[in-house]
């Protein structure tokens, strides 16, 4: 046997639950590698990591004392680190390491299963998986104490769940979708803004979505509403006050309102700032090409100040209303398409852009992305809005909430990085009813 039949053998087995079992544990053995010898997280507890390791820290140490700091971070990343530290050891770094490559490999069987229900076609599946085994953000990021990667996983399971749901109206499927949901918004409470979403489609799209019914509905909605109201009697016991998740949404809005470079937070005894990368980005833009489109436009200057803490919404939301009277509307539609083009482009993966060498890797994996997975995502997506792709619509509006989220807030590849799951999924299926369409000599109508 040549080579070539030996490696093609390996990589499409006839079986196909052989090879997502082999590509699963290729992915596996590559996580382990990269987080326990090459990468390990523990040797990089800066920034965001650093904030994630003390409010899992205080977890495991002062799990009821009341702290308004610690509602600062949505608590899902922290109570994941709390729980493997808890039973394997608090300093435990190659537990924790093994835990986030396991999360990573989960991604695998699960965008190879969202694949082959969105498209139905024997092979794309497969490539999804391949993809998804040697996809370097989502390595790069285990290698990091952040939130991007369990909500990588939630999401996809989310979508995945609602294919399902849709397609077989089973009860189970339901409660499932509405875990990943519910687990997903004490990572990232912006997965939450799917569900309206989704309701709004569902007014039109009954028909198509048949198996989401009135009791599947309470089903998907149960655990949501159970963990909605856990996190906000923890952010009252924190503080003393109506929350949700986390209460840095309004330090985040000011950001994007206001384009600063820099926000700080001052009190006679307490001082703190915060640069998100993607504004960085933007302000090396502002001295390269002053009059670029995509550029930082500060409102007040590029470092502003308030009084008050970080986790106090007042003074960031005066700050965010003085930015938008100050700027007026076509200020804050630019800067709003900014912010979805950043979604993309302009900036690169932190925290691999701040080292010298995976910087480079990095760009190079994103811009595979655009090349490859970008052109035929926007044709899915313009595509969901016909009614023969009804399933289709119910992976675009997690995009959807994703570019809400964006022009609400600020836009960064690493923000749309959990997402990517779902863009292979759509991606992959793209290329395929484009190259149906040109096969099929369907486009000559247009000339």
């Amino acid at each position: 046997m040549t080579l070539f039949r030996r490696v093609r053998q390996w990589v499409f087995p006839g079986n196909a639950s052989s090879f997502l079992l082999v590509v699963t544990l290729v992915a596996l053995v590559l996580r382990l590698v990269w987080n326990l010898a090459i990468h390990p997280p523990g040797e990089f507890i800066t920034s965001d990591m650093r904030s994630y390791w003390g409010q899992s820290s205080s977890m495991l140490n002062f799990p009821f004392r009341k702290e308004g700091s610690a509602i600062f971070f949505p608590y899902g990343t922290a109570a994941l680190l709390t729980a493997v530290r808890y039973v394997f050891g608090a300093e435990n770094h190659v537990a924790l390491g093994i835990a986030y490559a396991c999360l990573g490999t989960l991604l695998v069987p699960l965008v190879y299963y969202l694949a082959e229900r969105l498209t139905k076609a024997p092979l794309l599946p497969r490539i999804a998986a391949i993809i998804a085994c040697f996809y370097y953000p989502w390595i790069s990021l285990g290698g990091y104490y952040l939130s991007e990667l369990p909500f990588a996983v939630c999401v996809t399971a989310a979508a995945l769940c609602s294919l399902r749901l849709v397609d077989r109206g089973r009860g189970w499927d339901a409660f499932l979708f509405g875990t990943a949901v519910a687990i997903g918004l004490t990572i990232r409470p912006q997965i939450i803004l799917s569900i309206p979403l989704m309701l709004v489609v569902w007014a039109f799209r009954r028909r198509a979505w048949r198996g989401l019914t009135a009791g599947n509905w309470i089903r998907l909605a149960l655990p949501i509403v159970v963990v909605a109201g856990i996190s906000m009697a923890r952010f009252h016991h924190h503080t003393g006050r109506l929350g949700f998740v986390s209460g840095n949404s309004p330090l985040n809005y000011a950001f994007g309102r206001c384009h600063a470079l820099v926000i700080e937070a001052r009190l006679p005894n307490y001082y703190s700032a915060f640069t998100p990368p993607p504004m960085g980005y933007l302000e090396k833009r502002n001295k390269r090409l002053p009059d670029s489109f995509v550029r930082l436009d500060p409102a007040f200057g590029t470092k502003v100040s308030v009084r008050g803490t970080m986790w106090n919404p007042a003074p960031f939301e005066q700050l965010a209303q003085k930015c938008v009277e100050k700027t007026g509307p076509w200020r804050q539609i630019r800067y709003a398409i900014v912010h979805v083009i950043m979604l993309w482009g302009f900036n690169n993966l932190w925290p691999d852009s701040a080292t010298d060498t995976l910087r480079y890797v990095m760009l190079g994996a994103l811009s595979l992305h655009n090349v490859f997975l970008l052109p035929p995502l926007i044709v899915m997506l313009a595509a969901s809005f016909r009614r023969r792709f009804a399933r289709h619509a119910l992976l675009s509006l997690q995009i959807a909430a994703l570019v809400a989220v964006a022009v609400v807030y600020f836009g960064d590849v690493r923000y749309r990085a959990p997402y990517d799951g779902i863009i292979i999924a759509l991606g992959l299926d793209g290329w395929r009813r484009i190259h149906g369409f040109i096969a099929s000599g369907a486009w000559r109508a247009w000339g």
